[in-house]
């Protein structure tokens, strides 16, 4: 077991972390090799872990081991592999402080080196932000441009959905699933249809599109879900209003999700504050509830799961609201942001994630920045941005690790 072993015994002293370390310095085959290759037992039945430990002494030495490790850890013998990919691994994890909130962003790649990106298709990257340990970096494996990233909400699963070729700058229907954790992807199921600029969601195990534009560019209504565990797409009811360019948003209580904003085929561009909410098996069976003008500030506001509740997060005084069937006043945008970009919510709601515009001084413009502020209350903390991961992001999702 040579040097993960030496690093497990290196950890199994460590006292409970610091939540967040901000200030820290062939496709068919593909995929069913890979679903094929996933744990999802429940319990652990391994046998010994750790030649000399009891297994349960044997696991709290493995939890306790940072996520960067796994992927190695799995390689080390059958009975991590199981171990590592066991819902108790995680359990075992969450209660020994030792999860780690991981933010993935789907963002501008910075310029390949020699260039300087002038005339040439963007292109996107997926990156990974460890909150925990201040650690940033870049997934491997293509990214369309504009794709949307989604946490399926069961702990380990995140997928990237849609976005347009960067050859052919056409849409595309293609869906990867990251098994965080094992740090392995697999080619799902793609999407039913076409579409650019839908919203994208997660959770219960479901990733949830809707919204969004045809080649045509008429706004949709239509709306699919994809369950991840099954590889499997479904068709939604319709939604009562067009919706381009809607937020989707994780359902208060699970089960659903809410499309906010977005406009229709003849108001381009004006977005509108309403929002419905999607319940699957609510009462009179599955369906879209009107939610009324539920989004405020509608082009300057980026909707997040957080403490159970959607929260706004806008820039300036009074900017983050929770909502409750009414609007009410949280906190202040994150310092010095002009405008949100993209808000998530991180520690399983715990707290909300901010990648925001601020004021470049010495270029006269503007760039990027990243805040995390505490659900429960407490000032915004800076996430430090390494070079290199500053680009526009469009879409972002977070998994407790």
């Amino acid at each position: 077991m040579g040097a993960i072993k030496q690093e497990v015994e290196d950890v199994y002293a460590s006292t409970e972390r610091a939540r967040y370390g901000y200030s820290s310095n062939g496709k068919q085959q593909e995929r069913a090799m890979a679903m094929g290759a996933e744990e999802h037992g429940g319990g652990l039945d391994v046998g010994e872990l750790i030649p000399g430990l009891p297994d349960d002494v044997a696991i709290e030495c493995l939890a306790r081991v940072p996520s960067r490790s796994h992927r190695r850890m799995r390689r080390v013998c059958r009975g991590w592999r199981g171990a590592v990919g066991s819902a108790e691994f995680s359990r075992r994890r969450r209660a020994a402080g030792a999860a780690e909130d991981i933010v993935f962003l789907v963002q501008a790649a910075p310029p390949a080196a020699g260039g300087d990106g002038k005339g040439s298709t963007p292109e996107c990257a997926l990156a990974a932000a460890n909150l925990t340990t201040g650690e940033w970096r870049r997934v491997k494996g293509p990214v369309p441009l504009l794709a949307q990233c989604a946490a399926a909400g069961d702990g380990r699963h995140v997928a990237v959905v849609g976005g347009w070729d960067p050859d052919t700058l056409r849409p595309t229907t293609d869906v990867r699933v990251l098994d965080v954790p094992a740090g392995t992807w697999r080619c799902a199921r793609p999407m039913p249809d076409t579409r650019s600029f839908f919203g994208c969601s997660g959770g219960g195990g479901c990733v949830y599109v809707a919204g969004g534009h045809d080649a045509a560019k008429n706004a949709l209504r239509s709306a699919f879900a994809y369950a991840v565990a099954a590889d499997a797409w479904r068709a939604l009811p319709d939604m009562a209003e067009e919706r381009d360019e809607p937020q989707l948003v994780a359902a208060p209580g699970g089960g659903g999700v809410i499309a906010a904003s977005g406009y229709p085929t003849v108001a381009q561009g004006a977005f509108k504050k309403t929002a419905e909410r999607y319940a699957a098996g609510g009462t009179g069976g599955a369906a879209w509830m009107d939610e009324g003008d539920m989004v405020p500030d509608a082009a300057e506001t980026c909707l997040a799961s957080v403490r159970g509740n959607v929260w706004a997060v806008g820039a300036g005084k009074g900017g983050v609201r929770e909502w409750d069937g009414a609007w009410r006043e949280v906190a202040d945008g994150p310092p010095g942001v002009e405008k949100c970009v993209k808000a998530v919510g991180v520690g399983d709601g715990a707290a909300v994630f901010v990648f925001g515009a601020v004021a470049d001084g010495a270029a006269g413009g503007s760039k990027y920045s990243a805040w995390v502020m505490e659900a429960g209350g407490g000032p915004w903390k800076r996430v430090p941005v390494p070079s290199g991961f500053g680009g526009f992001v469009y879409s972002a999702a977070a998994v407790l690790i």
